[in-house]
């Protein structure tokens, strides 16, 4: 027997005993098959200076021989560790497989001092004996290609290329100055050795086997199962009748069997597999292969250089003081309160932030800034350091000092991967603010990132938020000179005319800049050229002179002046949004009629208010609610009951059969109730989601049109206004914005919506109304005090008035001071139609027979 390099026993394969060399060898890893061990030893050419014999001998006491056919002693609860379950390791092309036959002896074998030691099944214990497993990794060569030494015809030494032993500075026979190579096994000239290839064999019923492949993830988040926790593979090479290739997944406490694995002390496993197939799995199976002769060394280390060796990536280091101890959350004053995952998360080392991860590192750990991990692998795009922190459970929503959030950060760096995957956690805001007011989407349209744009925009960014000098997205679109995002954020409902708090519209920004694109786009949007900002100038002054800028706005003013002075007046823009942002969707004000600027005589409110104590019971205990865990789409829904059926269908519009001349109460769902807020029967509690307008009419001041078409049954807005009671209302002098709320029992309420209101308190009367009124419940169910809803009683198309009828009891009144102006053909309330209602009564007062032989048809309710 001889001892190898790290003192064990070990022996020449054909039992000739050798003497014990004194010299020392220096081991270190080669990457040629990402896991192999190449041996190379210190020292001069001895055949120099010896005589040919001596130096044969002295190579033979150098070489580090196998220990294949030496059986270890039983190692008290290894097999439990392996689960029962076979440990060896075959490597076909880079790709691991591991062996999950049940062992029937607990004895251990490997093949060299070099690797730990293994129990084996029946079958691996015999290829192990006929020197079939390579002694630099460790891995048997029973498929794929390798190198086969001969020493005899019934003798195969099988190794792979990259763990051949290398020995002293001579000649080789396939070239200069590499050293001699030799057999692992036996020691004999390596350059002898031929290459062969064995195709995979089937496996057998008896032998089940897992794959650690190219495809596989970083699905080894967390606690590792007990034993092997390994998918495993059919006989008909098909995990579990699926793919052809299985993840591998770990528990708690246990062992992964494929490839080498170590347990921290944390009781947490640390197995190459979890890492993706490359050199960060290389790395960290390199790291441990060392351990057991780095920790012979007994190194002391302080907490503070876990910090540098995690940043110049020394897995191998940083594996060393994490088996010895170390803190990994350590965080010291001297690096900002940064800690070791910070640094390899900034640099994109996988395998170390793995390691510090499985030794219970804090995956959200912060710094001075409040910067954790998982943004400094964002701002440095390491797309797969991202993945593998968000998979351990950081936070995405998280915000450093300044209030930028890993999406803030992704946005701006045009990074669309790492924006989809911070999306897809369903946990971030997509509209989050940073100090200076900035969304994701405003950094994105300032870096020209159209990509990133269009996903945000997917998912719902608001485009109308404003950053803290009062610029929404339309301004800094403008400001990067891209037109094409700048017409993105156009169409998803910026508006053109936005003034941030310089006075500057993104036409001022777009003709300082110089941006013909820019500028072309939004004066062909009807941008005004002649809009002066707080210092007075307007985009036109602030164009550079004879600049394609400069005469675009000059054609443009030109053609302005030249249309302005036509008799037929356009439509101009004064109001971007009456409802100043309370709505779901803007509702612009346009006058093309007269002068008249947007009103401005009430306060816009989104619900109704009180300006006196009302007594409405709003007690939660009190409402009925239902337990549907559905979309509330079943008869057995208590709300749908209340209102005698469900009256939406599944595009939450009113059902054919809806009552519209005596519609019904309707009880949708509420705060009580335990479905989704997402449940078919909320439809007025989430507001206005069809497009309208507030223009000046020709007859009838201002009225309300839509900017699409609106179906039938669709939800348009809410009568919103002042709850005031009956006897208020009577001492009101304006009375023109009285709703009566119509309770039938006790005292009478109204809504007035002179002073107080939203967009509805616009919709002028029709005597053929396209929208009619009905009483809803939702946060109450005071039955005093109902929500007016208005709903589409035919389909409505764009550019059509919205209105309904106001009732005789309105008329009766007011038609002494105006008429109807509908001009509807069913109009009842027209100057004309009063004037041959009254000429009739007053035939009928002559003569009745002759009133009613004559015909005259008679007008009014029944």
């Amino acid at each position: 027997q001889s001892r190898g390099p790290s003192g064990l026993a070990g022996h020449f394969c054909t039992g000739q005993p050798l003497s014990v060399s004194s010299r020392r060898c220096v081991m270190s890893y080669t990457g040629s098959l990402k896991f192999g061990v190449v041996m190379i030893f210190n020292g001069f050419d001895r055949s120099l200076f010896c005589s040919p014999s001596d130096a044969e001998t002295e190579r033979l006491e150098e070489l580090p021989l196998c220990s294949c056919r030496m059986e270890a002693p039983r190692v008290d609860g290894f097999s439990a560790r392996s689960n029962r379950t076979c440990m060896a390791i075959e490597s076909i092309n880079e790709e691991l497989v591991g062996c999950t036959n049940v062992i029937m002896k607990g004895e251990t074998m490997r093949p060299s001092s070099r690797v730990s030691l293994m129990v084996l099944c029946e079958m691996h214990r015999s290829h192990m004996v006929k020197h079939h497993c390579c002694p630099g990794c460790g891995y048997f060569c029973l498929s794929g290609t390798f190198l086969e030494c001969c020493p005899d015809v019934h003798i195969a030494h099988r190794f792979h290329r990259g763990c051949v032993s290398v020995l002293g500075g001579g000649r080789s026979r396939g070239g200069v100055g590499v050293g001699l190579l030799f057999c692992p096994h036996c020691g004999e000239d390596a350059s002898e050795a031929r290459e062969v290839t064995i195709p995979p064999a089937v496996p057998s019923s008896g032998s089940n086997v897992v794959t650690a492949s190219a495809s596989a993830r970083m699905h080894c988040r967390g606690d590792v199962r007990k034993g092997a926790g390994l998918h495993t593979q059919t006989a008909s090479g098909t995990p579990g009748g699926g793919g052809v290739e299985d993840v591998v997944a770990l528990g708690d406490g246990g062992v992964d069997s494929v490839g080498p694995s170590l347990v921290l002390p944390n009781g947490k496993p640390v197995c190459p597999s979890a890492l993706p197939p490359g050199d960060k799995r290389a790395a960290l199976q390199r790291a441990i292969l060392t351990q057991d002769t780095e920790r012979r060394k007994k190194l002391r280390f302080h907490p503070r250089q876990l910090y540098p060796a995690a940043k110049q990536g020394e897995a191998q280091r940083v594996l060393l003081m994490l088996m010895e101890g170390i803190d990994p959350s350590y965080q010291s004053d001297s690096q900002n309160r940064r800690c070791a995952l910070h640094a390899a998360a900034q640099r994109g080392l996988l395998e170390v932030c793995y390691l510090l991860i499985q030794a219970g590192a804090k995956v959200d750990a912060q710094d001075k800034t409040l910067r954790t991990p998982l943004l400094e692998a964002i701002v440095n795009n390491h797309v797969e350091v991202v993945k593998f922190l968000i998979q351990s459970g950081a936070c995405v929503y998280h915000a450093e000092e300044d209030g930028s959030t890993g999406l803030h950060h992704a946005a701006k760096l045009g990074n669309l991967e790492v924006v989809l995957l911070l999306l897809s956690t369903g946990q971030v805001d997509i509209n989050a603010q940073d100090s200076g007011g900035w969304t994701p989407i405003i950094w994105a349209a300032e870096h020209r990132h159209i990509d990133v744009i269009r996903a945000l925009l997917n998912r719902g960014a608001d485009v109308t938020l404003r950053d803290k000098e009062m610029n929404v997205c339309l301004h800094w679109a403008s400001f990067s000179g891209c037109a094409e995002i700048a017409e993105l954020v156009l169409n998803a409902g910026c508006p053109l005319t936005s003034i941030n708090q310089h006075g500057d519209t993104p036409l001022h920004i777009a003709a300082r800049e110089g941006y013909i694109d820019c500028v072309t786009l939004f004066l062909s949007r009807g941008a005004d050229i002649d809009i002066m900002n707080k210092e007075g100038d307007t985009p036109l002054s602030l164009a550079r002179c004879d600049t394609p800028v400069w005469v675009a706005l000059q054609i443009n003013r030109k053609l302005r002046r030249g249309i302005s002075n036509r008799i037929v007046r356009t439509e101009r823009i004064i109001c971007s949004d009456v409802a100043q942002g309370y709505e779901n969707v803007p509702i612009p004000c346009v006058n093309g009629v007269d002068d008249e600027g947007c009103p401005s005589d009430y306060k816009y409110i989104a619900e109704n208010c009180e300006t006196s104590t009302m007594n409405i019971d709003r007690n939660i205990t009190h409402l009925q609610h239902c337990s549907c865990t559905d979309d509330c789409s079943s008869s057995n829904c208590l709300c749908g009951q209340l209102s005698i059926r469900c009256w939406y269908d599944k595009d939450h519009r009113l059902l054919q059969e809806f009552n519209k001349i005596e519609p019904p109460l309707i009880f949708e769902c509420n705060m009580a109730c335990s479905c989704h807020k997402t449940c078919k029967n909320r439809v007025v509690q989430a507001g206005i989601k069809v497009r309208l307008q507030l223009y000046r009419t020709e007859k009838m001041g201002w009225g309300v049109r839509a900017l699409q078409d609106i179906p039938q049954g669709s939800f348009i807005c809410e009568y919103v206004g002042e709850l005031i009671s009956d006897a208020e209302a009577d001492v009101r002098e304006d009375d023109s914005y009285l709703f009566d709320l119509d309770n039938k029992d006790g005292e009478v309420y109204c809504i007035d919506a002179r002073y107080y209101g939203n967009i509805s308190r616009f919709i002028n009367h029709l005597c053929d109304p396209n929208i009619i009124p009905v009483r809803v419940f939702m946060l109450h169910q005071d039955l005093r005090f109902p929500r007016i809803a208005f709903f589409s009683s035919r389909d409505i198309f764009t550019g059509q008035e919205l209105g309904f009828d106001y009732g005789d009891r309105f008329w009766d009144i007011k038609s002494k001071y105006f008429t109807c102006q509908c001009g509807s053909e069913k109009c009842k309330h027209s100057a004309e139609a009063i004037a041959l209602e009254q000429s009739r009564l007053a035939r009928l007062d002559v003569c009745p027979e002759t009133a009613g032989e004559a015909g005259l048809p008679v007008l009014g309710h029944s």
